[in-house]
């Protein structure tokens, strides 16, 4: 695996850290070149960065603090190497609220919509106990060996490498870790918040996206923890998904019932897809340790009660071993009849968009 690269920009970066300390949130620009590279994918972590002795950098394997900063970088398939891009700390101990004077989401639009002509924006969080180069590196390799240039032509693909290097059974150690990185997430959901609420962005840009969220394992147990930060702070949500996924949730089954986290997130989206598999051997160990029973292999609890933009896709008939190795379930990486499921959602998302597009044109003009 090769290190980080960097520029001489870079290093001044850091030492002039407080480029733009006017709110709560702190952006640093290390790089201006979000790539339009198809080679070239963006993600971000809440890691902590290491200098190793030969100047390069790396990011933390093991790490459970919150950091209250995300690193945005760019990883390139074509020399496995990794460039900083830019930095965003939250200087308070709340979720963020203020306006973000430097928002990268906005050269992310800029990249993917109007130079490669992208519409579908792909947001992978995964699970907890996974190495930095397995989040990154293996991860990303995998989604390009699986699904190619159909997908990655269509979609722009973006992962959250949070979590640390640890054992699959420390469960405790893992919700804690999802409790610290949920305040880290909040970060890059506000800045998503606020790119989707940018009217006067809009008036003159196409607002044709469509976006769509994977939580997998414990990343789906750091969501639950932001949403419930951000109930607490009373922060509405904002419509930013047109779906958010669920697959191997380690939440609790009654998450969708009235009064609870999850009740209200077609605030945020237009649906949440919860997938089952009651085969999954991590989520029944979990489950046989800690006398609970998790949403990934159960179900969410009474489900002819769930609201109405909630859809359960049981996926035991279709899961096999291969795809449960090493009490693994990253099915959208290994099970080929979920990858067309994927494939033909992207499509379905932008034909959806075009015609929301077309009635509402047909409204303005009566």
């Amino acid at each position: 695996m090769k290190q980080i690269t960097y520029t001489t920009g870079f290093c001044i970066a850091l030492v002039l850290s407080a480029l733009f300390v006017h709110a709560q949130i702190e952006t640093t620009i290390f790089n201006n070149s979000v790539s339009s590279d198809k080679n070239k994918v963006p993600f971000f972590t809440n890691r902590p960065i290491v200098v190793n002795e030969d100047n390069t950098f790396t990011f933390k394997n093991s790490s459970t603090d919150q950091t209250n900063t995300l690193y945005f970088c760019n990883y390139n398939f074509a020399t496995d190497s990794i460039a900083l891009v830019f930095r965003a700390v939250n200087l308070s101990d709340s979720l963020p609220t203020s306006h973000i004077k430097n928002n990268i989401i906005y050269d992310m639009y800029q990249h993917s919509r109007m130079e490669r002509g992208i519409r579908n924006f792909y947001f992978v969080v995964g699970g907890y106990g996974k190495s930095f180069k397995k989040q990154v590196h293996g991860y990303m390799k995998r989604l390009k060996t699986n699904y190619g240039d159909s997908l990655f032509n269509e979609a722009a693909i973006v992962v959250f490498a949070w979590g640390t290097e640890d054992k699959a059974y420390k469960y405790y150690n893992a919700l804690r870790a999802s409790k610290r990185g949920a305040a880290d997430f909040a970060i890059f959901q506000h800045m998503l918040d606020e790119f989707f609420s940018d009217e006067e962005f809009f008036k003159t840009h196409p607002n044709d996206l469509t976006t769509a969220i994977l939580f997998s394992s414990m990343g789906n147990e750091m969501f639950r923890q932001y949403i419930k930060k951000r109930e607490e702070q009373n922060i509405p949500l904002v419509k930013t998904y047109n779906r958010i996924l669920f697959v191997g949730s380690v939440a609790p089954r009654r998450e969708f019932e009235i009064g609870r986290t999850f009740y209200n997130l077609n605030q945020m989206a237009d649906s949440v897809d919860v997938y089952v598999n009651s085969k999954d051997v991590l989520l029944k160990l979990s489950s046989v340790a800690h006398l609970k029973n998790r949403m990934g292999n159960k179900g969410p609890k009474n489900p002819e009660n769930l609201p109405g933009f909630v859809n359960v896709l049981d996926i035991k008939n279709i899961i096999t071993l291969h795809d449960m190795k090493g009490l693994g379930h990253d099915y959208l990486l290994t099970n080929s009849v979920l990858q067309d499921e994927i494939l033909e959602s992207v499509n379905e998302n932008l034909k959806l968009k075009d015609r929301q597009r077309v009635q509402v044109a047909a409204k303005k003009e009566k």
